[in-house]
This record gives C-alpha cells, structure tokens and sequence, in this order.
C-alpha cells in the first residue's frame, strides 16, 4: 500500500478453506508445509514460532520476497507460519476466534514443543496481530504460549487516522493516495461507521484507540513498533507531517504503553532501509532488521 493501509482490491472477506496442507521435504532444509490458509516453514529443533501477517494486498510469497526475516529465523531455528490472511483493518468476533482457532491447531500438531510464539505483521497485518495478542492476552490458551507481538509501520488507530484518510481522499497529492483515502473512508464507514458518530465501534474492535483500556492487556507482552519516520519523503512524496503518519502513533503508543506499566514495550524508528517492490519506500517489510529481530524472538 502507499499510505500504509492497503494495496490493489480492497475487499475483507475471511474465506474458509478446508484443502490439506502439502509437505515439501528436501535434504538439509526445512521441512515445509503449504496450506491454502498458511505455509509453514520448520526447522529441525526448533527453537520458537514466529507468525507473520502480510500487508492488505499481500501473501505469503510477497512477505518472502519483500523481506529476510523467513530464512533469517529459519536459519537461526526458529519454525514461521506465513499466513494467506489479509484484507483486514480490523477483525470480527468471529474472526479472531477463527484465527485463534488456526494458530492453536497447527501449533498443537506440528510445533507441540514450543514455548515462545510470537505474532508479527507489516502494515494491516500488524493491526490483525495486535488484535489477536490482545484477545490472547485476555483470553490464554494453552497452545499458544504467546510471548511478544511487532508491528511494521501498522495504522493501529484507526478513528485517529480517519480523518486523515479523509484529506487523502479529498486532496492527496497522487491519485493513488486519493483512491486508498477514499478506499479506506468507505470500508469504515460501511462497517464501523464514522468515528465522530461510532466511536463504541472503534473501542470494540480496532487494535488501538485513545482509552488507555485499548491496549491495557498488551502491557504484559513484549512489544516492538517499527516505522522509518522519513518526514521528507512523506511531505515530498504525499504531503504529510508527521502528525499524518503512522510513525506519529506509533510513537504515542509506546508512550502510553510504558505510563501503564509496560517494560518491553519499544518504539523503533529506522533510517534509510524501506524498500518496496524494489524502489525507495519507508513503508516497508525491509525496515525490519531481520537478524536483531530473530534475537528478540529468542531472547537473546
């Protein structure tokens, strides 16, 4: 996505898929399974899950592709499960049982060992994350021994952003970002509704909003909220301070995450790293520097 939101076809659909995984065994790397809803790359002894979300319009090979931190954790032992789930801002009740539901089956039948989960995702798939660390946090299950959850740039404050999104749609500099201001108006609006007149919505099922009891049960995790806060190529580029991106929020979030308690909450920002689709972007997979992050992921 341009904004930080969303890529090509933005519809949200969670379609269900009941088709068998498919095992992929080669001499010497890891055992690797494909589903319609995941692929899961295992390596011997792991070590820890990492499980990561793609951006709007993105899928498991786009996440392989954009960024290192698959062989990188592989490598280092740790098992990844690249989800097939996208389209998603902000998930239904539904939904994150749903996923929970997934999470905790291929955990129970192929990594019963682990005892360090950690969730992950690159733009909305950092808001389906953080959404379901939170439903974790609150509601334990004993097969998915969650530790840490990251965020790439993420829009988690969403009736925070909707006004932005609205100025985008109304006067953005490209028509890229006027068709995903106006894409992503129309989708909450239709759904949750304007934040000025459904704000209850927002506190029900977006990942972060201004009520501090957003985010409360996220205080016991750890925490990491990357952005690559590259003030001149959004001004350049779409026009925005920095009071108009993520990294802004981002910022905040920690903040307030560390004034409620939080000790391993941590606020990011990188320099010169995001690359997407192979050109200069700082809304990126590749800001995440992938060897410090698997160290985190094992506590090192």
């Amino acid at each position: 996505m341009n904004y930080g939101v969303l890529g090509a076809g933005a519809v949200v659909f969670l379609v269900a898929c009941n088709s068998a995984p498919v095992p992929v065994e080669t001499k010497n790397a890891p055992r690797e399974t494909h589903h319609a809803d995941y692929t899961l790359l295992v390596p011997l002894q792991p070590k820890a899950l990492l499980v990561l979300f793609p951006g709007f319009g993105q899928d498991a090979a786009d996440m392989r592709a954009e960024s290192k931190i698959t062989d990188e954790a592989v490598g280092r032992g740790v098992a990844v499960l690249l989800m097939e789930f996208n389209r998603h801002l902000f998930l239904s009740d539904g939904e994150t049982t749903a996923l929970v539901d997934t999470l905790g089956r291929v955990i129970s039948a192929e990594l019963p060992q682990v005892t360090r989960v950690f969730l992950g995702g690159y733009s909305s798939g950092g808001n389906v994350a953080v959404l379901l660390a939170k439903r974790l946090a609150r509601v334990t299950d004993a097969r998915i021994p969650l530790k840490g959850v990251f965020v790439v740039d993420s829009p988690l404050d969403l009736a925070a952003l909707y006004p932005i999104w609205q100025k985008h749609a109304t006067s953005g500099m490209t028509e890229s970002s006027r068709r995903e201001g106006a894409m992503v108006v129309a989708l909450l609006d239709s759904t949750l509704g304007p934040p000025t007149d459904s704000f209850p919505n927002y506190q029900r099922y977006a990942p972060v909003t201004t009520d501090p009891a957003s985010v409360a049960s996220l205080t016991g995790l750890a925490i990491r909220l990357y952005t690559e806060p590259d003030t001149a190529w959004w001004r350049i580029n779409r026009g925005d301070r920095h009071a108009d991106m993520n990294a802004c929020y981002l910022e905040k979030l920690e903040a307030e995450q560390k004034a409620a308690g939080a000790t391993k909450a941590e606020y990011i920002p990188t320099q010169g790293r995001g690359i997407q689709h192979g050109m200069r972007h700082p809304h990126a997979w590749s800001i995440v520097e992938e060897k410090d992050l698997v160290r985190w992921v094992l506590g090192e």
